[in-house]
């Protein structure tokens, strides 16, 4: 009998263990930073800036200054990972705001910025 509970034992925790484990090391699914845009050439994203205020925002991507005026869109061509911030303080964002950081997924988008 005991051998038979010693052995019913190590059974579950061995079917535990192994069940367990995968779920414990999985990555998230919603990963928006793809590794390849890490390392190696960068995939350009092809997007659409609009300005959905009243006045006119000038926003730094990357090292390139845009300015963007009031009601206007804007087609831009980004590698992914760059951050595009504001260059010049309004209304709703300060200087140096962190808008969005451009990922694949973004490919053909409109992103209002308000």
């Amino acid at each position: 009998m005991n051998s038979i509970l010693r052995t019913l034992i190590a059974t579950s925790m061995a079917a535990v263990c192994t069940l367990s484990s995968p779920a414990l090391h999985a990555s998230p699914a919603s990963d928006l930073h793809p590794v390849h845009t890490f390392f190696g050439k960068a995939k350009n994203v092809q997007l659409s800036l609009r300005n959905a205020t009243s006045s006119d925002i000038e926003l730094r991507a990357g090292d390139t200054v845009m300015k963007l005026a009031a009601g206007k869109t804007m087609s831009v061509n980004l590698p992914a990972g760059t951050r595009v911030t504001t260059n010049k303080a309004t209304a709703a964002h300060p200087v140096g705001d962190l808008l969005f950081e451009v990922s694949p997924s973004l490919s053909g988008a409109t992103v209002a910025i308000s």
